[in-house]
């Protein structure tokens, strides 16, 4: 842990040196000090030291007891954050960027000290043509559209959540019309019991994305993207490997008015899992037992709407979404193992805030988080959640981020 830090003191007084020599580089150093403070009416799933809400939990095994009817109480820290963003000097036309991130949300399970790495990629840009190689967010992961909660959860697991290691090209045709092609492989973010399945698949993912508009008042997305993951063995059992291809769909809307900001948007796919949204893979019934294993992953769909008012100092907000697992086209055996909350059958979120804008750089939030969640007590033969009940969770955040 301290020999990370210790790098990352020695980065940032290179940086500043190379601010105050003038150097060809010229380098910002940019983070966030946030601070949660959070209640919660209902034992939850939660990510990354309890910090990023999910949803309730289901009563748990005992049926004559509620083991997840309880609150829980946290003050927490460690999404804070810093980096560098290097700029370098331009070469025959071609400008070059540098990005180097981190914070405290690795995967320490009961401490706030676990440094990681969240960005680190490099940008080549000429024309009307952009090229990024390293880790950043997934394509679904849209900068310019995603909802606004307070909760650093930013409407997961109805928006996804993730970054990867990946190529990336763009091609701008105008400054209303963007097309993103990239190629994509899990690391920090893998398909639930998935070890090494987008590297022994030998194949990335491949994602393509059309943006339009950016300067007017209104922008959307389209995303496609298709995946391989190879079947651990210990799952197959089987001497050629399997593997268990997918696709998946984005589509999100933002519409700027003058004092007001809507967005909204939707996935639909398959195993989505690595994106922190609940779902799987399923063994197909007919070949079960059989030499050659057929897989398929469990579908989902979600929606999502974010609407805020842009005042100068006050700014009321209100999230809603929507998760509905859709299951297989074909008889499976949902295979736990490589599954995220499987039983989770749908997911309700309803979500007011207050922003306080104290100045560009400071900001407290006031947010009310509420959900419900549907879970069935077993499976139907489409891997679907059967026998449901429902779980509430009233979530009370109160959040201060100092922006640098």
């Amino acid at each position: 842990m301290m020999k990370y830090l210790y790098i990352v003191c020695a980065l940032i007084f290179v940086a500043t040196e190379s601010i105050s020599q003038d150097r060809l580089f010229n380098v910002d150093i940019y983070g966030m000090v946030a601070v949660d403070v959070a209640h919660n009416t209902r034992g939850s799933r939660m990510a990354r030291n309890d910090h990023i809400y999910l949803y309730p939990l289901p009563s748990g095994k005992d049926n004559d007891h509620d083991i997840n009817d309880r609150g829980t109480f946290d003050i927490d820290a460690a999404h804070s954050r810093f980096g560098l963003n290097v700029l370098g000097p331009e070469v025959n036309g071609i400008s070059t960027l540098a990005v180097l991130e981190a914070d405290f949300l690795g995967d320490a399970r009961f401490a706030d000290s676990n440094f990681r790495l969240r960005h680190a990629y490099l940008q080549l840009g000429y024309n009307n043509i952009t090229f990024i190689v390293g880790q950043t967010w997934h394509p679904f992961f849209v900068p310019e559209n995603f909802p606004q909660t307070g909760n650093t959860c930013v409407g997961v697991p109805m928006y996804p959540l993730s970054r990867n290691p990946q190529l990336r090209f763009s091609y701008r045709f105008n400054e209303d019309v963007e097309i993103i092609a990239a190629l994509i492989e899990q690391n920090n973010f893998r398909s639930a019991g998935f070890v090494k399945g987008s590297e022994e698949a030998q194949v990335p993912e491949t994602v393509i994305q059309l943006k339009l508009g950016g300067e007017g008042n209104a922008f959307a997305t389209f995303s496609a993207g298709y995946k391989r993951l190879a079947i651990p063995q210990d799952i197959s059992q089987t001497e050629d490997q399997p593997v268990i291809g997918s696709t998946h769909y984005q589509a999100s809307f933002r519409y700027q008015l003058p004092r007001l900001t809507f967005r909204a948007g939707g996935i639909y796919g398959g195993n989505l899992t690595e994106h922190v949204i609940p779902g799987g893979v399923g063994e197909v019934i007919e070949s079960s037992g059989t030499n050659s294993p057929e897989y398929e992953a469990l579908k989902v769909a979600t929606l999502w709407s974010d609407l805020e008012v842009m005042n100068e100092t006050w700014r009321p907000g209100f999230f809603t979404g929507y998760l509905n697992r859709l299951g297989s086209s074909d008889e499976v055996d949902v295979i736990d193992d490589l599954s995220m909350d499987p039983g989770l059958s749908s997911l309700f979120v309803v979500s007011p805030r207050i922003r306080y804008v104290l100045a560009d750089h400071i900001n407290i939030t006031l947010e009310y988080y509420f959900s419900r969640a549907g879970w069935g007590e077993e499976f139907d033969y489409y891997g679907v959640g059967d026998d449901v009940s429902y779980y509430n969770n009233h979530r009370s955040l109160l959040s201060f981020k100092y922006l640098f």
